[in-house]
């Protein structure tokens, strides 16, 4: 893979990345602040190396069937968004 093609700052054109994150919420519990942390599927959309959408889908232990329809449709949205081309500079 060429070094262009793994730095979005110098990729082009349109592209989404998919990949697996925890985030962690603090919370006020009874015995103080407490940490918890959710896993999920992080969507991020770039056009020409800028970053212009990210979207995070929790996911659950057992997740229901209305979460993965939710998944797979984010997934769908982002990948529909990257076939399509973007409008050409004038010039070109």
């Amino acid at each position: 893979m060429a070094s262009a093609e793994r730095d979005p700052v110098r990729r082009t054109g349109r592209w989404v990345s998919v990949r697996l994150q925890h985030r962690d919420v603090r919370i006020q519990g009874d015995t103080g602040e407490e940490s918890v942390s959710y896993a999920g599927i992080v969507i991020t959309s770039f056009e020409n190396g800028a970053e212009v959408c990210e979207r995070w889908i929790p996911l659950g232990v057992d997740p229901s069937e209305a979460d993965d329809e939710q998944l797979i449709q984010q997934l769908r949205d982002a990948l529909v968004w990257q076939a399509r081309r973007p409008p050409k500079a004038a010039g070109e």
